[in-house]
Parts: structure tokens; C-alpha cells; sequence
């Protein structure tokens, strides 16, 4: 009865999908000028350029060191399609932070957030991105997680 149960528990987990946070990191390696909001204003410029380039239409963000990014479409469902906007933020003066949110909208015109992000949502919103933020200077590093498993890897 145990090693069903353990072979069962071993199938499910299996199948399970591969879910990834909600925001993805980049270090700044593109030389910006001095002074503090100098550099700020050129981060900001850099990272709209590489959204728009990416195919993501900027809009006025809540704050003024943030910015956030129209809702695309990237699934459509029976009962619900699937649509995601950005918030890229300045970090320090080295890093960037995206911050991904995903919604469900239900052909009830309800909307719920999803709080996490399917490995293959999360290619489809970020590969074009990537691409887009290094040809600037925004070198991806990904997400906490990576770094600390790249990181036992090298040890």
C-alpha cells in the first residue's frame, strides 16, 4: 500500500507544472552618466525603449520610478483568456526589477490575478523582452531562485 501510494505521489508531482515568481531581475551593464537622477532618467529611457521594441505599449505608471506596461492578450480559453502587464522598476543603480502580472478574464468580465507564472506563460510574456533589455545593456540574471541554484551548482 506504501509504494502505491509512493508511486503515486511520484506520477503526480510529475505531472505537475513548473509555476515561477512573478518578476524577473536584470543588472544595469551599460554604462550610465553620473549623478543620481541622471542615471535614473536614462534607466527609465532605456527601459521603455526595450518594452516598446518588445511589442508592449508603455502607459503612465502610479509612480514616477516605475514603468508599467499596457495588458496583452497571451491565452484565450474556453471560460477565460489570460492577459499580463509589466512594472520594470530601477533597483539601486545596478539592477532592474520586472514585476509580471498575470490575470484570468472570465467571459463573465470578472478578473482574478494569478498568483504565480506557468513556465510557458512566463516564455511567451519574457522571451521576446529578454532579447530586447540586453541589446540595451540589461543583462537578465533571473529570479532569486535561479541565482541561489546556479550558485550551488558552481560550490
Amino acid at each position: 500500500m506504501r509504494v502505491a501510494g509512493l508511486i503515486m505521489l511520484l506520477l503526480l508531482t510529475g505531472c505537475s507544472p513548473r509555476l515561477s515568481p512573478l518578476y524577473r531581475d536584470y543588472e544595469v551593464t551599460a554604462a550610465a552618466p553620473a549623478g543620481a537622477d541622471e542615471e535614473r532618467a536614462v534607466i527609465l529611457d532605456t527601459i521603455r525603449e526595450g518594452l516598446e521594441d518588445a511589442g508592449w505599449t508603455v502607459k503612465d505608471a502610479v509612480t514616477d520610478n516605475v514603468v508599467a506596461t499596457e495588458s496583452r492578450a497571451f491565452r484565450q480559453w474556453g471560460v477565460y483568456a489570460i492577459e499580463v502587464d509589466l512594472e520594470v522598476a530601477p533597483v539601486g543603480g545596478d539592477y532592474v526589477r520586472l514585476l509580471v502580472h498575470p490575470y484570468r478574464i472570465y467571459f463573465t468580465g470578472a478578473k482574478r490575478k494569478i498568483p504565480y507564472l506557468r513556465a510557458s506563460l512566463a516564455r511567451s510574456v519574457l522571451k521576446e523582452l529578454h532579447a530586447s533589455m540586453e541589446e540595451r545593456g540589461l543583462k537578465h540574471i533571473g529570479t532569486a531562485q535561479t541565482r541561489d541554484r546556479q550558485a550551488l551548482r558552481r560550490n
